[in-house]
């Protein structure tokens, strides 16, 4: 390789290093302070560097908060990929699809506090998401653009994956918008709820728990039978 071929190598990993190092960084400030508290000086000074090299690398705290979130959900996407290509029926991987997203929520638990509940994240969030479209820099829009793609490919897992119980027979025919959406309301309502709960989480009980009751539900089959006496 040549010298210059190196020297670009090495500046190319330098950079990739720093960019990993302000976003640890800004997660360690938005833990300890919450996402509203945190200022790019906080980032800065965790991080060890300027603020004039912080801005060389994001330009707002806005594009440093969509990335943070960017990698989160492609780690959960990896995971549940994963959980996807399996070859156990459908039951279990729908068990294992809940159970996943709720360790990885669990794993992130500061950080998905402040992305479930932190008022100032949800008004970003409406800001670049609602009708606003022309708000932005265009690396925040870039970084909204990989925001929806990943949780569409989440959405559309787990849309295939009840698609694939209903042919298979093991679940009935349903409307799998509403399936989606349901599955999607317990996983993000699990969490909020044991924000409320001192006791660690026991997310695989948990998970059997929640797949347990879905699959048996809350109607009661023997009136519907009419075979109550």
């Amino acid at each position: 390789m040549k010298k210059n071929d190196l020297r670009a190598a090495r500046e190319v990993q330098r950079r990739r290093e720093n960019r990993e190092t302000i976003l640890h960084a800004a997660q360690a400030v938005i833990r300890r302070k919450g996402l509203s508290a945190a200022s790019m000086d906080e980032v800065a000074a965790e991080a060890q560097f300027s603020k004039a090299t912080l801005y060389r690398y994001f330009r707002s705290k806005s594009e440093l908060v969509f990335e943070i979130l960017t990698h989160f959900l492609e780690d959960l996407d990896i995971r549940l990929r994963n959980v996807r290509n399996q070859t156990d029926g459908a039951r279990e991987r729908l068990r294992d699809w809940i159970s996943c997203s709720l360790r990885v929520l669990s794993e992130n638990e500061s950080l998905t506090r402040v992305f479930l509940l932190d008022r100032s994240f949800l008004r970003l969030l409406q800001i670049f998401v609602g009708k606003q479209t022309g708000a932005g820099t265009d690396a925040e829009k870039r970084f909204l653009h990989k925001l929806i793609t990943k949780r569409k490919a989440m959405l559309e897992g787990s849309r295939s994956l009840l698609r694939e119980g209903v042919a298979s027979g093991e679940f009935r025919p349903m409307d799998l918008e509403a399936g989606v959406m349901f599955i999607e309301a317990v996983i993000e309502g699990y969490f909020v709820e044991k924000f409320w709960d001192d006791a660690k989480p026991d997310v695989e009980r948990d998970a059997g728990r929640i797949v347990d009751f879905i699959f048996c539900g809350i109607q009661n089959n023997t009136l519907l039978r009419g075979d109550a006496s």
